[in-house]
């Protein structure tokens, strides 16, 4: 039996806003040291790097400069702390008088470079500045129902600043925010570190955190992705870390914690375990190049004939702010197992650009196992080298059947016109191995065809031959399997005539 599955679905169904995906994806304190930098570490999958700069009392300015024109040259963006520029440290950390001289030659450096352009955050390297890092350890609690005078002295000290007025200011939070939450809401970005909650209790956490948030503010996801000194040995998982991102339209960054640890803290990060190194390398190759996809419907035969060519159409939407080059290494690839051959085929590149919001479609050829049996067809995008992204196809199950073979043959063929007459009798006998047998008589060119026999085998006469000929044509499921041309041959001599019947006894029969 032949049959297709079909399902397009209609545009505004199940489509995910743009807005529902992360922008950004990279580790906590991408260099640990004033010296270290770990961006050439894992510039290839992020798009963001975290500059970490400790306390007062160093010049931080070269590490800063040194992380901002290594992530310019990768095309990446920076978030910048700036503590020991706002802050007199150590703790409680107060707010410095000369924070925002201090803070404004940072800025015109940063300017002179070219790694931030004044009131223009999407031009900078610069993404965004980082003032602290969970202020309630550092004493900077709120106060009567406000927030520390220190913290929002800090805050205004960046926004103040001509340059930097509207370039977002961020922090993250333990789960022991309750003592800054209105600290909290001053900030642009907030990001949440909870490391004694399971993945789920986590989502509880930030979704609970998000609900005393101004509306506007953006959120930062910071999973646990690392063992030893101050973390336990169960991390939060990747993958659970990434729905959390991508299912909620209100965070702006994914930022593990972290990705190489401290030798003298005794931890490891990402980098070091094979696990979380092979997940995150895939989750951020997706948020860098906008690998989301939505399954939209395909077009495929259900029953398909032993090595025979198919047709299949599979239709995606870009769900990303990015755009998939033709080209590139974005294409659809076979699945169940990945990248199998089943078909004769496992890429089917991707036929033009595709624009966020913006649909495609596959249009490809299959060609059935050789061997009858059932078999899995499952289809997914991938980026080559990077990830497997979007839902994936129905796992479709095709029956795929023997080729059509069977005989046909006519008895009395050709067969012979009467005299005078104008049509003769033949039998046609058939079989086949498809139950779906069908026998065609036509002209012999092969015109005016119609329904002669239907069955899988069988015995019927034909009885209106012609000296033009008949065609029988033997099917399954609309194909030809055989033919037999059957012709009748006029008789041109007239029979005997009898002779005479002798009625008396002198009559001799000859």
């Amino acid at each position: 039996m032949r049959y297709r599955f079909c399902l397009l679905l209609a545009a505004a169904l199940f489509s995910l806003p743009a807005s529902a995906l992360p922008k950004y994806f990279g580790y906590f304190a991408n260099n640990t040291t004033p010296d270290t930098s770990f961006q050439p570490d894992n510039q290839d999958h992020t798009n963001i790097t975290f500059i970490w700069t400790g306390e007062d009392g160093y010049d931080w300015d070269p590490t800063i400069l040194r992380e901002l024109a290594l992530a310019k040259s990768y095309g990446n963006k920076a978030v910048v702390t700036v503590t020991s520029y706002l802050f007199v440290t150590p703790k409680p950390y107060r707010y410095d008088a000369e924070a925002a001289n201090k803070f404004g030659q940072l800025v015109d450096k940063l300017v002179a470079a070219g790694y931030l352009v004044p009131g223009n955050p999407e031009a900078s390297t610069v993404a965004a500045f980082y003032p602290v890092d969970e202020p309630e350890l550092y004493g900077l609690d709120d106060m009567l129902g406000f927030p520390a005078l220190a913290l929002s002295n800090a805050v205004e000290a960046i926004r103040n600043n001509p340059a930097t007025y509207n370039f977002p200011i961020a922090t993250t939070v333990s789960q022991d925010y309750g003592t800054v939450i209105n600290g909290a809401r001053i900030f642009d970005w907030v990001g949440l570190d909870d490391y004694h909650n399971s993945n789920s209790g986590y989502q509880d956490a930030l979704n609970n955190l998000a609900s005393q948030l101004r509306p506007e503010q953006r959120l930062i996801v910071v999973p646990q992705a690392g063992t030893g000194g101050d973390l336990d040995n169960s991390w939060q998982s990747p993958g659970y870390a990434h729905t959390i991102a991508t299912n909620n339209n209100r965070v702006i960054m994914l930022m593990p914690f972290l990705w190489a640890g401290h030798p003298s803290g005794g931890m490891t990060g990402v980098r070091d375990i094979a696990e979380l190194r092979n997940a995150y390398r895939g989750i951020g190759f997706q948020v860098k190049y906008g690998l989301y996809s939505q399954y939209l419907g395909a077009s495929i035969d259900g029953a398909m004939v032993a090595g025979q060519y198919y047709n299949v159409v599979a239709w995606f939407r870009n769900i990303s702010e990015k755009t998939w080059r033709a080209g590139t290494n974005i294409s659809l690839g076979s699945q169940n197992p990945g990248d199998n051959m089943t078909w004769g085929l496992h890429r089917v590149p991707l036929p033009h650009d595709v624009g966020p919001g913006q649909d495609v479609g596959f249009n490809f050829t299959v060609r059935a196992p050789s061997a009858s049996g059932t078999y899995k067809m499952q289809w997914q995008m991938v980026a080559d080298g990077m990830a497997w992204f979007g839902a994936t196809t129905p796992d479709w199950s095709i029956a795929v059947v023997p080729p059509a073979t069977g005989s046909i043959s006519a008895n009395r063929n050709p067969c012979t016109i009467p005299y005078g007459g104008s049509t003769c009798t033949t039998t046609l006998s058939w079989n086949s191995n498809r139950a779906d047998a069908e026998v065609w008589a036509s002209n012999l060119d092969g015109s005016g065809p119609v329904l002669f026999a239907r069955a899988q085998n069988g015995s019927q006469s034909a009885t209106w031959i012609t000296t033009n000929g008949t065609r029988f044509t033997l099917k399954s499921g609309g194909a030809a399997i055989t033919a037999v041309n059957v012709s009748g041959v006029q008789t041109t001599q007239p029979p005997e005539e009898p002779p005479p019947h002798c009625s008396t006894p002198r009559c001799v029969e000859p």
